[in-house]
């Protein structure tokens, strides 16, 4: 669109996965419609990017799939499962020098040194706790002392860049089952890995193009949007929103971007108050296009845990073992990701840039002068911190912003941790209340 749509019966902000489903369901139904978008393509963080010869996506981005048996059955996301492959993880844990199968818990077999015997025994003796009031009295109750403090513990701390005793047990969902510790006892007596545990032990990821492949068949077809139109402020009593292109008056508004932000931008002193105590780590994704196959010592792993809280990124990922198709042919593609609390200054870029190389180059993993393509960007957003505090605060802000005719979609608008398959049932089960 280029003439901004000035009035609208449903407005629905951010054109991502959650966005463009809402929306498709919406023009279905011929629901008075408009679809702002911020960036000048839709797609949100599910975008792909394309430099010369290299194709990342913002960050590693696999679809696992629980409600629909393939990307084909995703409503509205046009796909063809000739485009797709489903994958059986293959992912590990960095420790001591070697990796090991992940979920660790399950392969201690491949623990090195007397790390093996002390996991066993603190699992053995693990502290009974009935009711654990936080993810950290969750994982020692259930994993015992020395698996958490040898990986459970460092890790999830530095993905989530805060001590684990400050969130919640809500933090454990579907996405952090509860030990089977049979499987325990198992993978610490024999040779095998056992990977066909977890919500994602398989997944589905384009051939060739990456994720924005989903993003680009939610998009498709849709004929009320407008992109390059950021909100700047939503007046929530006249249910207006100002951009720079111009105001937008609305009836109801679906709403994908962050719920913080969201707040903000109404500048309404009580939301304001009650989003200031919401919590999220951002994640700087650094993609490198290297010009030789990965090492042999990284295995066929397609992501590397590393708990190490001396190295600077919390995970690797390696798109060549994921999508062969994906890049050029004896090259390597790659992403590392780290993480920084929403209350700190973000690191300088150079610096951090050098401490990530130092350490890449250290383990033997990829070596600067060799990369052909780097790709740096920080996603805002990442993870929603369910702290102690976090459900009281979002029902609170979902009261108020109901009460306004206005409904946050998908995993940041609902300041939750979803998956993508979610994420897109949630903008098309809100948007089908309205119709």
């Amino acid at each position: 669109m280029h003439t901004l749509k000035k009035k609208t019966d449903i407005l629905v902000a951010g054109a991502g996965i959650a966005g463009c489903a809402a929306a498709q369901e919406l023009q279905d139904k011929e629901a008075d419609y408009l679809l702002v978008e911020k960036n000048a393509e839709p797609g949100g963080l599910t975008r792909s990017i394309s430099i010369g010869e290299a194709h990342f996506d913002y960050t590693g981005h696999y679809l696992h799939l629980a409600k629909f048996k393939s990307p084909a059955e995703l409503p509205y996301a046009k796909q063809n499962n000739q485009d797709w492959r489903l994958i059986k993880r293959r992912s590990s844990v960095y420790m001591d020098g070697k990796l090991v199968p992940s979920p660790l818990q399950y392969n201690l077999y491949y623990v090195p040194g007397t790390k093996r015997e002390r996991c066993i025994t603190g699992f053995r003796n693990r502290p009974k706790i009935e009711k654990p009031s936080s993810f950290k009295e969750y994982l020692l109750s259930g994993f015992g002392h020395d698996i958490c403090e040898c990986f459970l513990l460092p890790y999830n701390e530095k993905i989530m860049a805060c001590s684990l005793d400050k969130l919640s047990i809500d933090s454990v969902t579907r996405f952090f089952p509860a030990p089977d510790p049979e499987m325990i006892e198992k993978g610490y007596a024999r040779e095998g890995a056992n990977n066909d545990t977890g919500y994602n032990a398989s997944f589905w990821y384009p051939a060739r193009q990456g994720i924005g492949l989903l993003a680009s068949g939610l998009a498709s077809g849709l004929n009320s949007i407008q992109t390059c139109c950021p909100i700047e402020k939503i007046d929530i009593s006249s249910k207006k929103v100002y951009t720079p292109l111009g105001e937008i008056l609305y009836n109801r508004m679906l709403i994908s971007l962050p719920l913080k932000r969201l707040c903000e931008l109404t500048g309404d002193p009580y939301l304001l108050g009650l989003a200031s105590a919401l919590r999220h780590t951002r994640v700087f994704c650094l993609n490198l296009l290297v010009r030789c196959p990965a090492p042999e010592c990284l295995g066929d792993s397609q992501w590397i845990y590393i708990p190490d809280k001396e190295m600077p990124f919390y995970r690797i990922g390696i798109y060549s073992h994921i999508s062969s198709e994906m890049n050029p042919r004896d090259v390597s593609a790659l992403y590392v990701e780290t993480s920084v609390p929403d209350d700190q200054p973000l690191p300088v870029m150079t610096v951090l840039l050098d401490e990530i190389f130092l350490h890449l180059d250290r383990l033997g993993w990829v070596k600067r002068e060799d990369c052909i393509t780097i790709s740096a960007n920080w996603i805002g957003f990442a993870y929603v911190l369910f702290d102690h505090h976090r459900n009281i605060n979002v029902n609170k802000i979902m009261d108020i912003l109901k009460s306004h005719d206005i409904y946050p979609i998908g995993r940041y608008g609902l300041w939750d941790y979803i998956s993508m398959e979610d994420t897109i049932i949630s903008g098309i089960e809100t948007a089908r209340k309205f119709i």
